[in-house]
């Protein structure tokens, strides 16, 4: 069965909770720590952990034009970022270690109601850290915000009488 080509699987979440929720467990590995990014802070704080992190963040939705049909659907490119932290860059849970691990998992992974798989933009070094390595992978995917259209407050027919069998 395919799956649905929209982000609105579960109501109570709205679609970037949803896919950061995805990502951190797609991504959960064997002595690393992943995790979405609670806020932009957690980010310059010195390490908590000796074990490498993986910090999950959407950072939002770049939309194409619209198309309308009995709804109303927009195709946009979801922008997504994952922060690689570790203590090393190199060998057994170093930080390019990590990486790959990371990037075997989200390299063609169709998220739960994307058009397109999982695909990457960049990664690299981040600048300005101190006593770990800290690097960025940006990765995009396509997915549908559809919303049904609204009904007109005053209906276009309310109601249809014929005259000749009524009496």
């Amino acid at each position: 069965m395919e799956q649905p080509m929209t982000t609105k699987a579960d109501a109570s979440m709205s679609p970037y909770e949803r896919y950061e929720d995805e990502l951190v467990t797609l991504l959960q590995m064997p002595g690393v720590d992943v995790k979405p990014l609670p806020k932009i802070e957690a980010l310059e704080l010195p390490r908590q952990t000796e074990k490498p992190q993986i910090f999950v963040l959407v950072n939002g939705t770049e939309f194409a034009e619209r198309e309308e049909l009995a709804v109303v659907a927009q195709l946009g490119t979801v922008q997504c970022e994952l922060f690689i932290r570790a203590k090393n860059r190199r060998g057994k849970l170093g930080l390019f270690d990590v990486y790959e691990a990371a990037k075997s998992r989200l390299l063609g992974h169709r998220m739960l109601g994307a058009k397109t798989p999982i695909y990457f933009n960049s990664f690299g070094y981040v600048s300005g850290l101190h006593n770990y390595w800290q690097y960025a992978l940006t990765f995009s995917f396509a997915a549908y915000t559809v919303e049904a259209d609204r009904p007109d407050s005053v209906p276009t027919i309310k109601e249809i009488k014929n005259e000749f069998t009524e009496k």
